[in-house]
């Protein structure tokens, strides 16, 4: 009788599986690109928020050294170096992306490997931060340990930051829907392509679910990015979009700031 293969293992395989066929589509190249105002204001609006929610608290990117677990190509980790970090790690589970972000962003130290053994010396980065990477991870155990390793190689008076999808408020989806069927045809064609080129499963996290993972550190957070349908609004009215933007059941992630007490 052979052995089980150990849970953690499963559950790399499945992410890998599921990252693997999403890429293949192509569906990513056209959605998640600047050329879609959806994406534009999404990412715009996002910067923002990190930049401002850093800036209320005190933490300066200036000299600093950043990583990033499941950073992809790099492309967010490479604003990072924008913004005044003096180095930048990533780390991420897809060896094709990692390959591919070597041969965009030559400044950035890209890694294949697994997060919940960050090939990282203990207190090295002033920032550690993830995008969606956490809710990526369905395993409870797996994703706990990820925030383990995260918290281990941050330094004393450093801070995690997480941006990651919150669970949907009932009203929230009800209006968005609501909302939705104002837009134009074209523009609900290209909605649907959206939702059906996103079929890798994610686990939202709440804030409880995030205090979990981080329960050593002071921990702020708030309700950011617009619902990413309701975004294509901007195409015709970033009036629209910003305004849609300040009701909060429509926001669709929250964004992390812990700090690590030095």
């Amino acid at each position: 009788m052979s052995n089980p293969v150990p849970k953690a293992e499963t559950e790399v395989e499945r992410i890998l599986a599921e990252y693997t066929r999403n890429d293949g589509t192509g569906n990513n190249q056209e959605i998640y690109c600047y050329a879609n105002p959806a994406f534009l204001f999404h990412m715009q609006e996002r910067e923002r928020a990190i930049l401002g929610f850093l800036r209320d608290r005190g933490i300066a990117l200036q000299g600093g050294d950043v990583l990033e677990v499941g950073c992809g190509t790099g492309h967010i980790l490479e604003r990072f170096l924008e913004f005044g970090c003096r180095s930048a790690m990533g780390i991420d589970l897809m060896g094709s992306r990692i390959r591919e972000g070597v041969q965009q962003y030559p400044r950035l130290d890209l890694r294949q490997g697994n997060a919940t053994q960050l090939p990282c010396d203990d207190r090295q980065f002033d920032l550690v931060m993830q995008f969606m990477c956490l809710s990526s991870v369905l395993d409870s155990e797996m994703r706990r340990q990820i925030a383990s390793e995260m918290w281990r190689v941050l330094k004393p008076g450093g801070a995690i930051l997480s941006y990651d999808l919150r669970p949907a408020p009932k009203l929230g989806h009800a209006i968005s829907r609501g909302l939705r069927f104002l837009l134009l045809e074209k523009q609900n064609d290209k909605a649907a392509s959206t939702e059906r080129s996103q079929p890798i499963p994610i686990q939202p996290l709440s804030l409880s679910d995030l205090r979990s993972l981080f329960p050593d550190g002071r921990m702020e957070y708030r309700s950011v990015s617009l619902d990413f349908n309701l975004a294509r609004f901007s195409e015709f009215s970033t009036w629209l979009a910003h305004t849609l933007s300040f009701v909060t059941v429509l926001r669709t992630h929250y964004l992390l700031l812990v700090e690590k007490p030095g």
